[in-house]
């Protein structure tokens, strides 16, 4: 990842304070200016930001918003199963569908967002690692 510091000064930009290149990931802009779009579609990463310039083609989130995803959903999902199962008189084949569909909604919605912010968290990782 190339980070431009000469960009941030040319825009008169303040460097961010710690969380705030997560916060920006998480609102699927860049995390470098807040500025510029992150995304280009659903997950697919723009190559450069249009306003700061800082490259984001080669940038591998690989696994980590997956992760995290199933990570902070889980439990959730678990529970919302189980409540339903108890307390519902529908069959499970008429319960379930309409239950998984919410389910997949809501995963794949997170999904978009977590990227982001696992990005800012990369994004600041590398800064930090940078300045040392």
């Amino acid at each position: 990842m190339v980070f431009r510091s000469e960009a941030c000064q040319t825009l008169q930009m303040t460097p961010p304070s710690h969380l705030t290149p997560i916060s920006r990931g998480l609102s699927r802009k860049c995390p470098a200016c807040g500025e510029g779009k992150l995304f280009s579609g659903y997950l697919k990463l723009n190559a450069t930001c249009e306003t700061c310039g800082a490259h984001w083609d080669h940038e591998r989130a690989a696994d980590g918003p997956a992760w995290l995803t199933v990570l902070l959903l889980g439990p959730l999902f678990v529970a919302i199963i189980f409540l339903v199962a108890m307390t519902t008189t529908l069959p499970p084949w008429i319960a379930l569908p309409p239950l998984l569909v919410l389910m997949f909604g809501i995963a794949l919605t997170l999904l978009a967002f977590l990227k982001g912010a696992w990005l800012g968290m990369l994004y600041h990782m590398e800064r930090s690692r940078g300045e040392r």
